[in-house]
């Protein structure tokens, strides 16, 4: 029994040091990639590499949704009781280039429906500073 709980703890050490690590590598990749002359970036992918456009299309996507998750469970385990909801279901509000519908707020974190497609995404308070009321 002690050597699978210790399998255990090592698969989930692993887990949360990969995670960390591949945000490094993320960070890493994208400053490179920053640091490089947007003309010459611009030609390669107008040269039949739509693709990479792509990639980093649903990267964003996938990165965001894993980031308004933290966000909205860290601003929750800090939260008082006392904050009352500024949203109600059906609320309209513009959020990253896109429409929202809400679907509930708990006073800390508002649950949305991205109205295109019915993506959904959890953004707390402060990432709704920069939201537009529709």
């Amino acid at each position: 029994m002690r050597k699978l709980q210790l399998r255990q703890l090592i698969k989930e050490e692993l887990n949360r040091y990969m995670f960390f690590q591949n945000l490094e590598s993320i960070k890493t990749m994208v400053d490179e990639m920053l640091k490089m002359d947007k003309k010459m970036v611009d030609s390669i992918l107008a040269d039949g590499h739509d693709w990479a456009n792509d990639h980093i299309t649903t990267s964003k996507d996938d990165i965001e949704e894993v980031h308004s998750f933290l966000t909205s469970k860290r601003a929750s385990m800090s939260a008082d009781n006392n904050n009352p909801p500024k949203y109600e279901e059906g609320d309209l509000f513009g959020y990253g280039g896109s429409r929202y519908t809400v679907l509930s707020d708990d006073g800390y974190v508002v649950k949305a429906k991205r109205n295109k497609d019915g993506y959904e995404i959890m953004l707390n308070y402060a990432q709704l500073d920069n939201a537009i009321r529709l």
